[in-house]
């Protein structure tokens, strides 16, 4: 009896539900999971499974002794996994035991693991309100971008380069229901098409040559539950944009060479600075995906078109700079936001950063002045000449003069030009420009 009630103790304490029955369908054991979850009267034990359960699979079990594991099916309005092994001894089946628990539990368990497994860099660090600036541009854009991260709707980000599309997009994601997840972000333009599929779609072990082994989940299952933030869509080519779509629509995915399907519950923001009705029309974006994404649409001010914000967001970079490499900074003289004013800041918000922050590194005290923006003040003036001498030069031309005046380095030409490498290399490709 110490023994019966040991046994029953134990199989109560697991968190799945378990039921077993010996050769001739009989209920031996049974444990409260198994009752709450199925909805059987606690007197079962000593019945014919039958009786309860009219058709249960356990009679299958015991007829053919083969293991049936993750099966699906639906009790009392729950949907449950269920797992099914007969009972051996002595190579004679004497029974079967039946395993299962509700798939909700196994969601829940699959994003705890898949948050505590989660590579760095998986998750979103800035909130609408870091976002600086006070001018009516901003304002609104934060005030708009608060309102779509209460939603779980698709958004498409339009905004110029450097104009912080990825900070609008965690921000989003932090105010919305989905902010315990996870944020995967993703630069379409950076990878090569195949590279980029099999970081989308993850891949199956030797599903191509160089694969890692055991294989590798998508950015798709790394942000299931959370967000995952397309930025460049532009970018991507045709065929995966068709994948892509797919995913969209049947929220599943299945990894490269692999035939197990993985369903996904993942919100998409997306984000480009190109005009995509435009490459619609050129046959290089697909109208359906177009669609698809532009669900709610958030557009990004430029930093021309903003520049009263432009003292605050010098602050709050040296600020940073501050901190990070034990800097300090007191004054900005008013001498340095007249050139800044000068400028219209083609590479937005990520162009001004890396000035000041190159003037915060080259400045000996405590004050940044003139004298430590004399390179800013170089590129100011050429620029204005620039404008003087042919106010309508087209942006292919200007990138070749840039790159005949840095002998062909691409990083430097970037710096002047006020755009990322990344967006360089697709000018180039876009315009035929060769280097010099």
């Amino acid at each position: 009896m110490k023994d019966h009630t040991l046994i029953q103790a134990i199989l109560d304490a697991s968190h799945d539900g378990i039921i077993a029955v010996d050769q001739n369908s009989t209920v031996i054991w049974v444990n409260k999971n198994a009752l709450e979850i199925l909805g059987l009267p606690p007197h079962i034990v000593g019945e014919k499974i039958t009786r309860y359960i009219p058709h249960s699979d356990m009679l299958r079990i015991l007829a053919t002794g083969k293991r049936e594991i993750g099966d699906i099916a639906t009790v009392l309005n729950r949907q449950i996994i269920i797992n099914r092994l007969p009972i051996s001894i002595d190579g004679d089946i004497v029974g079967a035991v039946s395993t299962f628990k509700e798939i909700t539990d196994i969601q829940k368990m699959e994003l705890r693991i898949r948050k505590q497994s989660m590579e760095s860099g998986l998750e979103a660090k800035y909130r609408l309100e870091d976002i600086v600036g006070q001018s009516s541009a901003i304002r609104e854009a934060r005030e708009l971008a608060e309102t779509f991260g209460m939603t779980d709707a698709t958004v498409l980000i339009l905004g110029e380069t450097g104009t912080g599309k990825e900070l609008f997009a965690q921000g989003m994601h932090l105010c919305s229901q989905r902010a315990t997840g996870p944020f995967v972000a993703v630069n379409c333009a950076a990878l090569p098409g195949n590279l980029l599929e099999s970081e989308l779609f993850g891949y199956e072990d030797g599903a191509f040559t160089g694969a890692r082994k055991g294989g590798k989940p998508g950015l798709f299952e790394l942000a299931h539950g959370g967000t995952l933030f397309l930025d460049e869509i532009g970018e991507m080519s045709l065929p995966i944009q068709a994948l892509l779509l797919r995913v969209l629509q049947e929220k599943k995915v299945r990894r490269i060479g692999g035939e197990r399907i993985f369903p996904v519950d993942v919100r998409i923001i997306a984000a480009t600075n190109r005009d995509l009705e435009e490459l619609i029309g050129r046959m290089e974006f697909r109208s359906d995906l177009y669609y698809r994404l532009n669900v709610l649409t958030l557009e990004l001010p430029a930093l021309r078109q903003r520049p009263d914000d432009i003292p605050a967001l010098v602050w709050s970079m040296i600020r940073e700079i501050e901190e990070r490499d034990d800097r300090c900074i007191v004054e900005v003289s008013e001498q340095v936001f007249e050139l800044f004013a000068k400028h219209d800041w083609p590479g937005n918000v990520r162009e001004l950063r890396n000035v000041v922050e190159r003037m915060v590194l080259l400045c000996k005290g405590g004050r940044l002045d003139l004298s430590d923006a004399a390179f800013f003040a170089k590129k100011v003036q050429r620029g204005r000449k620039v404008q003087d001498i042919q106010p309508a030069i087209d942006e292919a031309d200007l990138i070749r003069r840039v790159l005949q005046e840095t002998k062909g380095n691409r990083a430097e030409a970037a710096k002047i030009l006020g755009m990322d490498r990344t967006t360089l290399w697709r000018k180039l490709k876009k315009y035929g420009v060769m280097l010099p």
